[in-house]
């Protein structure tokens, strides 16, 4: 008699595979922790919809929505929001965190963002009924191709797409600003490589699609020209890398791809009050703990010493109190042809 042994592997991808398992208060703290985006950002996007192809203002749809606090903010603009994640822990935390007075008109999804098309019936704006798509913040962990295939099956002839991403913060008050971004970016890279490795391991093509699009600021991500028009991508604070450590937390090499068509627009933007906020020590040390939900477990209580170390820097540079940072964000918009 035989018998067959089936073995599960384990697929850790950036951010996603810590975060899969984490409760209501990890989603409450990944927002307090995060930057909010000004209310200016969605008046760009918008604007954009306001004056290409189809301005109808019925249906948003929100991917990569986590906890529902873009959705949220959609909801000024739209009648009813859609929040998909592949995260459902994630989407069990939104009734607890978004407003009571608005959740009536949330709908969430639990889906892969590339199987949208299946998991989205003409009800909640399957079928080409969605007026605007956002993807927020999840990009480079999408295969593209396959995503926004299923974007575009959800989306109206002539309705918007959005997609956008934030990097490492920037570090733009203080007496010595530059002495603050090289001690973050020591911090971030460090712990980073305590996720190592990445090369060879089942969950490598997403590691490397995603640094990838984030060291080509998503020049990566391509829209054919056949499928879409009006493209505009918007680069703000395009001096500094979208990548929230450097290179050196990495195990594979990686450079910029550039899969840009012809008729595109790209306007570059240095703004360093471009979502402007204020931090102090323990709100970098938030950030970091949202970006790489799992590495103090990985680390070990040695080498987390090392971190707290780093933090404790924070504290002493800022003198206990609070520094203006801003952030490099790349916003991408296209109308569906």
């Amino acid at each position: 008699m035989s018998t067959t042994t089936t073995t599960t592997t384990k697929v850790e991808t950036p951010f996603t595979t810590g975060a899969i398992q984490q409760d209501a208060n990890f989603w409450r703290e990944y927002i307090a922790s995060r930057p909010a985006p000004p209310e200016e950002f969605f008046r760009v996007i918008q604007d954009y919809h306001r004056t290409h192809g189809d301005p109808t203002t019925a249906l948003a749809h929100d991917v990569g929505t986590g906890p529902g606090n873009i959705a949220e903010r959609l909801l000024r603009y739209y009648d009813r929001v859609v929040g998909s994640d592949v995260n459902k822990q994630a989407l069990a935390a939104a009734p607890e965190l978004v407003s009571p007075d608005l959740i009536s008109r949330l709908t969430l999804v639990h889906s892969p963002a590339e199987s949208l098309a299946d998991a989205v019936d003409e009800t909640i704006g399957g079928g080409g009924k969605t007026d605007l798509l956002t993807v927020s913040e999840c990009i480079p962990l999408l295969d593209a191709p396959r995503a926004l295939a299923a974007f575009r099956s959800l989306l109206r002839p002539g309705g918007t797409l959005a997609i956008y991403f934030y990097g490492r913060p920037i570090f733009t008050g203080g007496a010595e600003p530059a002495r603050l971004d090289a001690l973050y970016d020591r911090i971030a890279t460090r712990i980073c490589s305590f996720l190592l490795p990445f090369k060879g391991t089942p969950g490598f093509p997403v590691h490397q699609r995603a640094a990838e699009a984030l060291v080509s600021q998503l020049d990566s991500i391509a829209l054919p020209s056949g499928e879409w028009e009006h493209v505009v991508r918007y680069k703000w604070n395009p001096d500094v890398s979208l990548l929230f450590n450097s290179k050196d937390g990495y195990d594979f090499e990686f450079e910029r791809v550039d899969r840009r068509e012809e008729g595109e627009t790209t306007e570059e933007i240095r703004d360093r009050t471009w979502w402007q906020d204020e931090w102090d020590a323990d709100r970098i040390k938030a950030y970091l703990d949202s970006v790489y939900p799992s590495y103090i477990e990985k680390a070990g209580s040695a080498r987390y010493a090392e971190i707290e170390q780093g933090i404790e820097e924070f504290r002493e540079a800022l003198g206990g109190g609070k520094v203006t940072v801003s952030f490099p964000v790349v916003l991408i918009l296209a109308t569906k042809k």
